[in-house]
């Protein structure tokens, strides 16, 4: 497991979601709504959650640990 406590595939599969549901919002084709729901299904059926005590507050620990940085540091 990562030092965030998810095993590292699972944080790449909801980096790859972000991007997915990126790409979709960016161009809202059929073609992408599917890549995003089939990254969305394989997140949400990934077996850590079988495990999970609490997988709601699980699932929001995961999207803020693999949440893209969105703020640059101020430039010195």
């Amino acid at each position: 497991m990562s030092d965030t406590g998810f095993p590292a595939d699972l944080l790449e599969l909801q980096r790859r979601w972000y991007t997915a549901e990126a790409d979709w919002g960016a161009d809202p084709t059929e073609e992408k709504r599917a890549a995003f729901a089939a990254v969305g299904a394989e997140l949400y059926s990934h077996s850590y959650w079988g495990d999970a005590e609490n997988r709601h507050k699980a699932e929001m620990k995961l999207k803020q640990a693999a949440r893209p940085a969105t703020t640059q540091e101020p430039a010195a």
